[in-house]
């Protein structure tokens, strides 16, 4: 490097035309090209070609291993998937057919579709239906009260009531057995109106109950079927019960009805005894 500056300062100390400064000046590029240039270098496969060689024996060992091993592996899984998809669509024949057949679903669809438009509307209108009949004030606010189909006002149908039926008279205007007999019939009548009204709205949630397995039964889906029978069993059930209520409430009214005519076959004892013992204090 050094003897190159040398050179170069001394060609710029000599006074030379235009033509001789062209010439020395490429010959101090040349010589710098040649000098300053890097050897080339050579790699560990000796060279291009033995790179080449390495990498066509890679890809060739590639693919190998792809045609023999690779290859048999993917047409195996292949395999596979086909008869598990033949063996699923089996499967799906057997429910559609057998199983779970959809034809008879549908049909159960499209006759419970039938059976909703023919009876809902008419049920529902002839539920709806007033018979309230009651003219004077307070029979028809007692009406009114029996048929609203609350259980949370039983202080006010004991109100009504009694504005209607009259109210239990004092000690000194009736007979002892005939005050207790007139409050035990206003409480089993009472009693009754009450449980007719909680009978009423127990029945809108059974019919309530009744609409939703009706629904449902138009939606459903293959094997669904189960869970819809025992949805209507548990409503079956609920209605079962709330007629046994209902015989139940029946019941203790015949009971009340057979006490009041035993009351009064006592009644009459009881005053043929009185008579008597007048009869004898007046003839003393």
């Amino acid at each position: 490097m050094k003897t190159i500056v040398t050179i170069a300062s001394a060609v710029l100390s000599l006074r030379l035309d235009g033509t001789k400064t062209v010439a020395v000046a490429l010959t101090i590029v040349l010589l710098l090209g040649f000098l300053c240039v890097p050897q080339p270098a050579y790699g560990q496969f000796g060279g291009l070609s033995s790179a080449f060689g390495f990498v066509n024996q890679a890809v060739s060992a590639l693919q190998t291993f792809i045609s023999n091993v690779m290859r048999p592996l993917l047409d195996s899984i292949q395999t596979a998937a086909q008869a598990v998809q033949r063996l699923l669509g089996q499967l799906r024949q057997l429910w559609e057919t057998i199983v779970w057949p959809l034809d008879a679903i549908n049909q159960a669809k499209a006759l419970a579709l039938q059976l909703i438009g023919l009876f809902r509307g008419l049920l529902d209108a002839l539920y709806g239906i007033g018979v309230n009949s009651a003219q004077l004030p307070n029979p028809a606010a007692l009406e009114s009260l029996m048929r609203n189909k609350q259980y949370g006002d039983h202080g006010a149908l004991v109100a009504v009531y009694g504005s209607v039926f009259g109210t239990l008279p004092p000690a000194g205007d009736a007979h002892p057995q005939e005050r207790a007999l007139m409050d035990a019939d206003d409480a089993m009548a009472i009693d009754q109106l009450m449980t007719l009204k909680m009978a009423d709205a127990g029945a809108d949630q059974v019919l309530e109950a009744a609409r939703a397995v009706e629904n449902e039964a138009t939606r459903l889906a293959p094997g669904t079927a189960a869970m819809s029978t025992a949805a209507a069993y548990a409503a079956a059930i609920q209605s079962q019960a709330h007629m046994q209520k209902m015989i139940a409430g029946q019941l203790r009214q015949e009971a009340a009805r057979l006490a009041h005519d035993n009351m009064a076959i006592k009644r009459g004892a009881n005053f043929t005894r009185e008579s008597k013992n007048k009869m004898t204090d007046l003839n003393r």
